[in-house]
């Protein structure tokens, strides 16, 4: 696969002459083209505001109003619309996300570790992720940015960064109330106030109300699950506190009060006794049991399960961003301050036992400081900053096992296993056990960071950017059974304290030709900290701390605008070497539950090519299309038990994978219009572990939305109705490997087919 990414870069280079030539006469500024033509995107990826088409970065950028028009659910779903992003939902829907750009992300379901994605309110890192999770409403726009982000950024990513920008208060009163219902007991009401408080102050305050019965049947009791009870708010502020001084303030929050998300069991074990493996058909046809002899009901999705699923999350967030302005430069503080309350009780073994339950329960704070000094003269813009944060979170997580057998196992002896109490298994084979382990996280974080872009002539500029990272962290674990019968039995006390420090940098070159074109190449080198494995361990052995990865990224791309501004193309290719790549997965070892691992691979690698094109072919009328191709490998990587996973595909990384969308808008009659849009996704094969096991894996698929509606040309109503996964597509979100405990994986489901309404009113 070398071959082809240096042939498609080499293309890319091609191509570049011949389509800038047609490009070469002065274009019409923006300000002044007509209406149909594109509109220029304008993006903060760099801390400036730049249109989308002047940044020599490969960003993805959706504004507010497209983002409604995609109809997404929450900042899962962007997934759909950029080429290269893939979300996966480890501990199913509501819960933390995992995110995974050009192949790079961590699938580790521990709230106490960060995946190289970073994702940012406004100008506020998200630090835990189980916080990372968000209603998509009332937003200027999101912007990712792709490869590693440190020279301009506080907190530092080896793989990119989500980036969602909140709609500012407004000069003039503004409101908004948008209402939804849908199949499956849907409804969502989002509603926005923004307007003046004073000649100084202006305010903005927002809510999205999400509910749902759930599109989940469980045949134990008939109830549906799957449902949805969440409420997001924030509130604004702009301040002028003088010429030279501004404010932004925000307040942000969450609170999930919902049923736990289903899985679907998925047996690994033969019908005839629950003790033989299956074959891979047998496994992915339901042809299979668990180890008490469960198969999972026909039906993608009908559920047999019997514990009470339940998910609470409160989260909040406050924000003081202050900028004084200079002859010449700037000076911008950003205060931010993160709190994060989780219970999450799940039914692990997604069966009608009591085989496997888990409790995770976490709490999180952080205070975060970045100072940035920014200027511009003539051809050179500068930044500097400083970044610091403390964060702390702990987590409190339980694990019962097999407590339906302990009745039977108490009857073998009763002296020698008081309430069925048997860890080693001795009694009848399988181990029960109630498990409880508390860990507490302690990470600081220093930072010094900078970059200049620098215009050699009109049609040549340089960047170079510098960081200088340091991250210390302090960890301490408790693990031991909690047992009724005979009180708390410890298991280990572990303790231990890790300081990671590195030096990252950024190379790049743009050639501007014309306005609106632009051939860009970098390489960037990145750097994510170490870490502890904050899982279920049941031996301090099982304990070993990992090591802080590094990527060295390299990307060569075209940005341009065609057809006198009715066509936009751009087009990346990319190349990332990592060292050490932080590695998620599951192996069994001398406890009675197979454990969790956060390892290190010796080397890894991620390539491939993204095209974005969109078009204004006729009036009213607006076509996207996005296409990635992606080829990972991983490089020298064994596990603690032996396994060689050399050479497998990383997580989360499809070879093909595609976006598009059309939407054509024309009058209707009198004072309104109509609009009718489509779009798409595709996502090839794709594997949850890093075995790339064909049971845990999802084949390739489509997805397709639809929506028609009409508004009036004042903007001031409009209605449409909808439709979501247009052919019921049944497809795996994410799942687990947990055949070793219980004799089966854990699937995590993907919404079905959907039908539904949409009124709002603006003034």
């Amino acid at each position: 696969m070398y071959r082809f990414v240096l042939l498609l870069s080499a293309a890319v280079l091609a191509l570049a002459p011949s389509v800038l030539a047609q490009q070469a006469a002065p274009e019409t500024p923006v300000e002044e083209e007509a209406t149909n033509r594109l509109s220029t995107v304008t993006i903060t990826a760099q801390k400036r505001e730049q249109s989308l088409q002047d940044v020599g970065i490969s960003v993805t950028a959706y504004t507010g109003e497209q983002l409604n028009d995609a109809n997404l659910s929450d900042s899962n779903d962007l997934a759909r619309l950029v080429p290269g992003l893939n979300i996966g939902l480890p501990t199913g829907a509501g819960n933390q996300p995992a995110i995974f750009l050009r192949g790079i992300g961590l699938n580790d379901f521990a709230t106490n570790n960060l995946g190289p994605v970073g994702v940012y309110v406004d100008d506020l890192f998200i630090s835990s992720p189980g916080a990372q999770v968000m209603q998509v409403f009332d937003l200027a726009r999101v912007e990712v940015l792709k490869g590693p982000q440190g020279t301009l950024y506080g907190r530092n990513t080896t793989g990119g960064a989500i980036k969602f920008v909140t709609a500012r208060p407004t000069e003039t009163v503004e409101a908004g109330l948008t209402g939804q219902y849908a199949e499956f007991g849907t409804t969502k009401l989002t509603a926005f106030l923004s307007g003046p408080i004073s000649s100084a102050v202006r305010g903005r305050v927002a809510f999205e109300k999400n509910d749902s019965d759930g599109y989940i049947k469980n045949r134990f009791d008939g109830s549906d699950a799957g449902g949805t009870d969440n409420l997001s708010f924030r509130g604004l502020l702009d301040v002028d506190f003088s010429t030279s001084l501004s404010g932004e303030f925000g307040l942000y929050g969450s609170v999930v009060e919902q049923p736990g998300p289903r899985y679907r069991s998925q047996g690994a074990l033969s019908a005839l006794d629950a003790a033989t493996p299956c074959d891979t058909p047998a496994i992915i046809a339901n042809d299979c049991v668990n180890v008490l002899g469960f198969q999972n009901p026909e039906g993608f999705y009908t559920v047999d399960q019997n514990t009470p699923a339940r998910l609470d999350a409160d989260s909040y967030a406050a924000q003081a961003k202050l900028t004084w302005d200079f002859d010449g430069f700037s000076i911008t503080s950003i205060t931010g301050y993160q709190s994060l309350e989780k219970v999450f009780l799940e039914d692990s073994d997604a069966s009608p036992a009591n085989i496997l339950t888990v409790q995770y329960g976490v709490e999180s704070e952080d205070l975060s400081e970045e100072i940035q000094i920014a200027g511009g003269q003539d051809r050179l813009n500068w930044l500097l900053g400083g970044f610091y944060s403390n964060s702390t979170l702990d987590q409190d997580q339980r694990l019962d096992l097999y407590k339906t057998l302990r009745p039977l196992i108490e009857s073998v002896d009763p002296q020698a296993y008081p309430d069925g109490f048997d860890p080693a298994g001795a009694a009848i084979g399988v181990p029960a056990l109630d498990y409880r382990t508390v860990n507490s996280l302690e990470t600081t974080v220093y930072a010094f960071f900078g970059q200049a872009d620098y215009a050699f002539t009109e049609k040549w500029r340089g960047t170079l950017g510098l960081r200088y990272t340091k991250e210390d962290r302090d960890f301490t674990q408790q693990a031991s059974f909690d047992e009724a019968a005979l009180g708390v039995i410890p298991l280990f006390d572990f303790s231990d304290g890790q300081s990671d420090e590195e030096v990252s940098w950024k190379l790049g070159l743009d050639y501007l030709p014309y306005e609106g074109g632009l051939l860009y190449a970098s390489v960037a080198n990145g750097f994510k900290g170490g870490g502890y494995n904050g899982g279920f361990l049941f031996d301090v052995s099982e304990q070993k701390p990992y090591d802080p990865e590094t990527v060295t990224a390299y990307e060569v791309g075209l940005k341009t605008d065609l057809a006198d501004g009715l066509a936009r193309l751009n087009a990346a290719v990319f190349y990332n070497d990592y060292s050490d790549m932080q590695i998620f997965t599951i192996v069994s070892g001398g406890g009675p539950v197979a454990y969790q691992v956060l390892d290190n691979a010796a080397n890894a690698v991620t390539q491939g090519a993204e095209i974005e094109l969109t078009a204004l072919p006729a009036e009213g009328l607006n076509l996207s299309l996005g296409l990635a191709y992606l080829d990972t490998e991983l490089k020298d990587y064994q596990t603690d038990s032996g396994v060689d996973f050399s050479g497998n595909a990383l997580v989360q990384a499809p070879e093909w994978s595609a976006n598009g969308m059309a939407r054509y808008e024309r009058p209707l009659f009198g004072a309104l219009r109509y609009a009718v849009q489509v779009d798409f996704s595709f996502q090839d094969q794709v594997y949850f572990t890093s075995d790339n096991a064909e049971p845990l894996s999802q084949d390739a698929y489509w997805l397709w939305n639809a929506q028609v509606g009409v508004e009036s040309n004042s903007g001031r109503w409009h209605a449409a109705l909808f439709a979501k996964n247009v052919g019921g597509e049944a497809y795996y979100a994410h799942g687990f490997d947990l055949v070793d405990t219980i004799g089966a994986n854990q699937l995590m489901l993907g919404a079905p087919s959907q039908i539904g309404i949409e009124l709002g009113i603006n003034y």
